[in-house]
């Protein structure tokens, strides 16, 4: 069943936010509601709408190598952060050449921004008035003829890994892994086999253990597998435990596809697509969720709540055992369901196998 509706706090005279955007996205891009429509549900303008699906607007490619326009509300973001940088008062090194050519040359000497704007304060040099953050900002906005390589400290390494990560995104979502290629009958719910899968922490700090759990869409049949960390490798290790489990054959048959996040631990679709067995046939299909868009894996989401019955939020898994884990698995997977007219997620999944 679909939303129509969302609860927005109406901002008067205000910008449209990021999650504001992720929300057009779904509205425009899965229920295809109208610009009209969207504008009512958000709070805005049409014409604010309008103009908003412009700056955001990709074509992309459908299997049959037919066009399809889409929202990306991130793209839209990054076009509105451009615009947004054009804006406000002029830049200070602007009317002062000698300064930036001295910020450049110390930098260049190896001195960090905060030491070069405290010794010109010291020897009473700097006229125009700046803080040392600015010239980060500078660095980055290209204002002065320096790069962040040529930083001693402050290259921000952590910030390269995320672009170098985002950019792997991007090429997996161009080979067509996308939630939006996933076959109809994954997004129907319309015949099992199409599941999604998440990883539930436990304490956050330090090498803790995680669960791998895997949600199948139509029955809502959970499987936890316990794994020693949040990693690629430890995934990887666990779909090839289940498939070695069930045999080759039965693994493809009941693993169709798998929707992930776009967390690193599920980056190496290729390895998750492989077979133990090293088979040239695939075992199973990987989808990507869009970002920033929970409700695109409801299911887990739902039945994570229902693991954290057992397993509160920062709780350490150190000492749950496989046996807990089976027995809560047990427990999700016989429990009642409303929707299913209060049979359990079993009952469901052995129906439509015996048909």
């Amino acid at each position: 069943m679909r939303q129509r509706n969302y609860t927005i706090r109406r901002r008067k005279n205000k910008h449209i936010n990021y999650e504001e955007r992720v929300l057009i996205e779904h509205l425009y891009n899965i229920q295809k509601l109208s610009k009209s429509e969207i504008a009512r549900q958000i709070g805005k303008h049409r014409t604010t709408i309008s103009r908003e699906i412009k700056k955001g607007l990709v074509t992309l490619k459908n299997s049959d190598y037919s066009d399809r326009k889409e929202y990306v509300a991130r793209k839209a973001q990054q076009t509105y952060e451009i615009n947004a940088t054009a804006k406000g008062p002029s830049l200070k090194v602007a009317n002062d050449h000698k300064l930036a050519k001295y910020i450049e040359k110390m930098i260049k000497k190896k001195y960090s921004p905060e030491v070069i704007i405290e010794k010109l304060c010291k020897d009473k040099k700097l006229k125009t008035k700046i803080h040392w953050k600015t010239i980060y900002n500078y660095i980055d906005k290209n204002v002065i003829n320096i790069d962040r390589e040529d930083l001693t400290y402050g290259k921000y390494k952590t910030k390269n890994k995320e672009k170098k990560k985002e950019s792997l995104v991007k090429k997996i979502n161009k080979e067509g892994r996308t939630i939006h290629d996933r076959p109809q009958e994954a997004d129907q719910r319309a015949e099992l086999g199409h599941w999604e899968m998440d990883v539930v922490l436990g304490k956050r700090k330090g090498q803790e253990p995680v669960l791998l759990v895997l949600s199948e869409r139509k029955s809502r049949r959970e499987k936890i597998v316990l794994m020693k960390d949040k990693t690629q490798a430890s995934v990887i290790k666990a779909l090839n435990k289940i498939e070695r489990r069930m045999g080759a054959r039965k693994f493809r048959k009941i693993f169709k596809t798998i929707t992930t996040d776009n967390g690193s631990e599920f980056l190496n679709y290729k390895a998750i697509e492989r077979s133990y067995t090293k088979s040239k046939k695939p075992r199973v299909k990987q989808y990507f969720a869009d970002a920033y868009s929970s409700w695109q894996r409801g299911t887990n989401e739902n039945i994570n709540k229902m693991i954290r019955r057992f397993l509160p939020k920062g709780k350490s898994f150190k000492n749950l055992t496989k046996q807990e884990v089976e027995r809560i698995e047990r427990w999700i997977n016989n429990y009642p369901r409303k929707m299913f007219g209060f049979k359990s997620s079993n009952e469901i999944y052995e129906e439509y196998m015996a048909a």
